[in-house]
């Protein structure tokens, strides 16, 4: 082969190989630095305006005292902070007027790279005070924002995982977990509007029915509860397409 052709396919491959490293670190390497830095950035926020009395309990809270103060002087619209201990889970909560806004903005309301911010559903009690609350969070590459849900699809995870904590502006709440729902993202479980004790009841036998487990509970248990109020933790895992991991808990 003559020297020119040599040198001309020689260039050709390098193009070629020049081309396929600029693809992958603009379509690989640059979005995942960019999510990198929207995390860590978000990380050291949350650690500055956590609640300071995130693990104590619901008693011992001080009620005259407001454990969101911090967090409210970055974001209005915060409502709440929920924490599990031994998983990354340790985030503020916020409520926005439609259930889009925190896909794509983190907790100080700028565009975080779609890590986004675990958010109310806008259609829920911003005091967590009706039947149900259901929180939506992103699962993020390195078990970030929510990632740590899935983990709950393995009953024996929620065995050694079995409380979290809701601090709310009166104070903290434990959180017992008792079920896990793996959902098209239109399930009934998301249903949010409860307005009668038949209603909640059916709702309450719905998840007993298709739960993949449920454990510390009966059916029967949580209908006898006087004032229920149940906390879902929401997040895609991917089984299928819309498939939605949901991890269950009764607010103490």
């Amino acid at each position: 082969m003559k020297p020119k052709y040599v040198f001309a396919v020689l260039l050709l491959f390098i193009g070629i190989g020049g081309y396929c490293g600029y693809r992958h670190y603009y379509d690989n390497v640059l979005p995942e630095k960019l999510i990198d830095d929207s995390h860590d950035e978000q990380i050291k926020l949350f650690e500055r305006i956590k609640p300071i009395k995130a693990n104590n309990t619901h008693n011992e809270a001080k009620k005259e005292e407001d454990p969101l103060q911090m967090a409210e002087e970055i974001n209005s619209g915060v409502v709440g902070w929920i924490t599990i201990d031994s998983t990354h889970i340790d985030f503020p909560i916020a409520q926005a007027e439609d259930n889009d806004f925190y896909l794509h903005n983190g907790f100080d309301g700028k565009y975080n790279n779609e890590l986004g911010c675990p958010f109310l559903d806008c259609r829920c009690e911003g005091d967590f005070s009706g039947f149900n609350s259901i929180v939506y969070g992103h699962h993020i590459t390195h078990q970030r924002v929510f990632a740590d849900i899935a983990l709950f699809k393995d009953i024996s995870f929620l065995q050694s995982h079995p409380t979290g904590a809701l601090t709310i502006r009166d104070g903290v709440h434990n959180i017992r977990f008792f079920a896990y729902m793996t959902v098209m993202d239109t399930a009934p479980a998301y249903h949010a509007a409860f307005v009668s004790d038949t209603e909640k009841n059916e709702y309450i036998d719905y998840i007993f029915s298709d739960a993949q487990y449920t454990i510390g509970f009966s059916a029967d248990d949580l209908k006898e509860k006087d004032d229920l109020h149940l906390l879902l933790l929401s997040t895609c895992t991917y089984e299928f397409a819309d498939a939605r991991g949901i991890l269950i808990g009764v607010i103490e």
